[in-house]
């Protein structure tokens, strides 16, 4: 009997330490690209919040990523609620959306670690390009400049939507991470690393990240034209250790 309460405490102990850990957020995680990083997440042992503008299509989009990943810790949440329970949050909100949320969030996101994975797309006569953000070169640019005081990196922007839905199929690619805060892209860079198949290469300055954006690009029209899925690779680079 005192061996089976041991067990029943340990157990308990065990459940109480994995949801006192970080909660990360997906703002915006309705979305086929944050529906698609909160399953990968969620696969490798994050507690995550799926935000949205509507708490109950946050909910329900959070029960899709418990179905999809047994054991899956996931809760769905309003996007500010979700900010607001987490310290690491994923911006993957379309590009225009971007200055009218942080006209509502902004004081919510100082401090945190915000990882943006927007890329500004339009199409032009079934043709992709970047749309300028106004103030900023890149949105996540313009992500640091709204909250000064946030440590902003670019992450997964290279990385397609559909094949991060698809946990049937293993990723692969380099995912390439930018940020004025080194540290902030080495947490970040961990953080890729829990993903099988997928290599953190780090981008250096914040500024880079303009440049990944237009590789996004790029990749939607390669990906039109060959009816392909295809991500990147950074070739002549020590291997990962």
């Amino acid at each position: 009997m005192a061996n089976a309460v041991a067990a029943d405490t340990s157990v308990a102990l065990e459940r109480d330490a994995c949801y006192a850990r970080p909660m990360i957020a997906v703002v915006g995680g309705t979305g086929p690209l944050g529906s698609g990083l909160a399953r990968r997440l969620a696969t490798a042992g994050e507690h995550v919040i799926v935000g949205s503008r509507d708490s109950s299509r946050a909910v329900a989009a959070a029960a899709a990523v418990c179905s999809a990943v047994p054991g899956a810790r996931c809760e769905g949440a309003e996007n500010l609620a979700a900010v607001a329970r987490a310290d690491r949050v994923v911006l993957a909100l379309p590009g225009m959306a971007l200055p009218e949320f942080f006209d509502r969030a902004a004081p919510r996101l100082a401090g945190k670690l915000l990882i943006d994975v927007v890329v500004p797309l339009a199409f032009e006569q079934g043709f992709a390009t970047i749309v300028p953000l106004p103030g900023a070169r890149s949105a996540s640019e313009l992500v640091q400049a709204r909250v000064p005081t946030a440590r902003v990196v670019s992450a997964f922007k290279n990385t397609p939507a559909d094949a991060l839905l698809d946990l049937e199929t293993p990723l692969q690619g380099d995912v390439v991470v930018c940020g004025d805060d080194a540290a902030a892209r080495a947490e970040v860079s961990a953080l890729v690393g829990k993903v099988p198949g997928l290599r953190a290469v780090d981008g250096g300055r914040l500024a880079n990240a303009r440049h990944v954006e237009a590789i996004t690009a790029l990749l939607v029209n390669l990906n039109r034209q060959h009816r392909a899925r295809t991500s990147i690779a950074i070739l002549g680079l020590e291997p990962a250790r």
